[in-house]
């Protein structure tokens, strides 16, 4: 299988580079549009210092994912799992007594189904509670600065039984430049509210590139919170990837040179072109995201947490991630529910046509 080839050895050439930075962009399809909207000054993972116990001191090396957590035996033939983040390395939380940077503020799981031509994208908040023994605050950002690429994959797989194979990491520094670059985003707003002197109002309009990035950071003054804020993620994402998907091939070409230092990934040029005939025939009715289901809690060390619903939690999973292995158990997941008072993020999945719609 084309997704378990070694690293390419050699230096990659321009027009590799572009080829590889095209080619994961449509892998992902809308899933790695979502790293175009979400925090600002993120580093590529390939490039982090990290040590043989964290992400401090040690030697360089590239992030990995170990063979023993990656999908096995026919689910191994017919599907992809990636795990997709991004890091914020510049803010700071009092609350937590502790600075915030090192932080994964957006994690997915995006599954490419080679079978049937289907993605699906499950977003997990990044207040979600793993508990202290993992992180520094018990939420699941915080892995990554314990412990690494390779240490927020292992705990997803723990808690979750949720294999990954390889991982794609967005770099946001030149956000704004690709939503001015591929002319403006329209969105249909839902909300009013204002982020550092941008005012949104209702209404169909085109967002440029700073409009967007404050659009889809904001959670304060939305309705959810944090969640809200996802779920405004996806709305701009769907949108995106509909840009994304209309733009001509020299149009697309024209932004390599902004997208080339944004996407940093383990997989080797000849994998991603063996997919990419497999990611074409994709539409926006296959393509379906879901939040990993819970509710708000107050944790043991008073962190506002995200506290996941086992039950449907597992019915999610074993519906939509794991179509050729076993079904999982509530019980069998390691993932602690702290609280679970009610189901109004439980039903939460839609289709980028849906939210197109």
């Amino acid at each position: 299988m084309a997704k378990k080839q070694s690293a390419s050895k050699r230096k990659m050439s321009l027009t590799d580079r572009m080829l590889l930075c095209l080619s994961v962009l449509l892998i992902c399809g809308s899933a790695l549009a979502l790293g175009y909207i979400s925090l600002m000054n993120w580093s590529p993972l390939a490039e982090v210092v990290e040590g043989s116990s964290g992400v401090s001191g040690g030697g360089n090396h590239t992030a990995s994912i170990g063979n023993e957590i990656q999908n096995t035996g026919e689910a191994q033939e017919k599907t992809i799992n990636f795990l997709v983040t991004g890091i914020d390395y510049t803010q700071t939380d009092a609350s937590a007594g502790t600075a915030r940077g090192k932080l994964t503020d957006v994690i997915m799981v995006v599954q490419l189904n080679l079978s049937d031509d289907t993605v699906s994208v499950l977003q997990i908040p990044r207040d979600t509670w793993v508990g202290t023994n993992v992180s520094s605050t018990g939420k699941i950002n915080a892995v990554y600065g314990k412990s690494g690429l390779e240490g927020l994959a292992q705990v997803i797989y723990d808690q979750l039984s949720i294999p990954l194979d390889h991982y794609v990491n967005i770099n946001m520094d030149g956000f704004i430049n690709v939503v001015d670059a591929v002319g403006g985003v329209e969105i249909n707003v839902q909300e009013s509210f204002t982020l550092e002197g941008v005012t949104f109002r209702p209404g169909l309009q085109t967002l440029n590139g700073l409009q967007a990035e404050k659009f889809v950071r904001e959670r304060y003054h939305r309705s959810g919170g944090d969640i809200g804020r996802i779920n405004a993620q996806r709305q701009f994402l769907a949108a995106m990837f509909k840009k994304f998907k209309n733009l001509s091939m020299s149009e697309t070409t024209r932004l390599v040179p902004i997208l080339m230092n944004e996407v940093t990934t383990d997989l080797n040029v000849g994998t991603v072109l063996d997919l990419v005939g497999d990611v074409l025939k994709i539409s926006t009715d296959d393509i379906a995201f879901y939040t990993l289901p819970g509710e708000g809690a107050t944790a043991s060390n008073g962190q506002s947490v995200w506290s996941v619903h086992k039950e449907v939690a597992a019915e999610l999973l074993n519906e939509n991630f794991r179509p050729f292995s076993d079904a999982v158990p509530a019980a069998n997941l390691r993932i602690q529910e702290l609280r679970n008072s009610t189901d109004y993020y439980d039903d939460n999945g839609s289709t980028v046509t849906d939210l197109l719609n």
